[in-house]
């Protein structure tokens, strides 16, 4: 009975999801993700998100009063406009530091493309993609195997390949850059196995995969992300890559702490509303 359950509550989600998916296909993209903001920044009033929201921000001495609720609209608006993607307007994308970008496109030799949870990520790895780069991206798979499937067959491009997180995906990275190919991955997740480094002054874990792997194999570190206008457009930061003979002297939690400092913090800094502040980066 409990299988029985179990199986329709899976089914009754992915009907549920592919039912959002075709209303939103209706929807401009500016209209869907206002349409989220308004909806995450009110019910996440009742949520324990916005208490983690909260107490993250507190723990850095940030203004939770003025964070807080706007971290939630942000938030609502990036997961509501995963259903409009395909909709959105690349007119309105400004690249910013375009001299970076052509640093990276003469690099002769494997690429990490390195972002984080901020601005819209997704359309951050998708403008990689619209200009040319055929990217390999690590991902979490989702609780509903039947939604995840979904969502990977509508991501399927011909230069967009995503391996689900484990021991296979390790493997497949390893490949990757052996072939001197590309990954796009998000690296500011809280890794318990990973190692303790200083992220805003207090200890954190972090993930330090794609630091080994650079380390390795002498791979070019490309830093950016993209952040949020209030008129709906994106900025895409294309920060200065990382040559090998920047980090070769690091050991792999060195050249994690050294990207959190540099870039995140940074990043975080200037824009703290647009960061996911909903999950718990600093339990030890």
């Amino acid at each position: 009975m409990k299988n029985i359950s179990k199986s329709f509550k899976i089914y009754l989600e992915y009907l549920i999801y592919v039912l959002a998916q075709n209303i939103f296909k209706l929807i401009s993209f500016n209209t869907t993700s206002c349409i989220g903001g308004f909806i995450i920044r009110h019910l996440g009033q009742f949520s324990k998100y916005k208490n983690i929201i909260s107490n993250n921000l507190s723990l850095l001495g940030l203004d939770t009063s003025k964070i807080t609720n706007k971290n939630l609209e942000q938030t609502g608006k990036v997961f509501f406009e995963f259903f409009s993607l395909d909709k959105f307007d690349w007119k309105n994308i400004t690249l910013k530091n375009k001299e970076n970008l052509d640093l990276i496109r003469n690099h002769n030799g494997s690429r990490i493309f390195i972002s984080a949870h901020i601005g819209n990520w997704e359309i951050t790895r998708n403008y990689l993609l619209k200009e040319g780069f055929v990217l390999h991206s690590v991902y979490r798979q989702a609780n509903n195997m039947m939604i995840d499937k979904y969502i990977q067959k509508k991501r399927e491009t011909n230069n967009a390949y995503f391996y689900k997180k484990g021991s296979d995906s390790a493997k497949n990275m390893i490949k990757v850059l052996k072939n001197d190919e590309d990954l796009a991955l998000l690296v500011d997740q809280r890794d318990s196995s990973g190692p303790l480094i200083k992220f805003f002054g207090k200890d954190a874990f972090a993930s330090d995969g794609f630091a080994s792997l650079a380390l390795k194999y002498k791979t070019l570190i490309c830093p950016l992300y993209s952040i949020r206008d209030e008129n709906g457009s994106f900025q895409i930061i294309m920060d200065k890559p990382l040559k090998f003979s920047d980090y070769q002297d690091l050991n792999p939690k060195e050249l994690v702490q050294k990207v959190y400092f540099e870039y995140f913090e940074k990043w975080i800094k200037e824009n703290p509303e647009q960061w996911l502040w909903a999950h718990e980066r600093w339990k030890i």
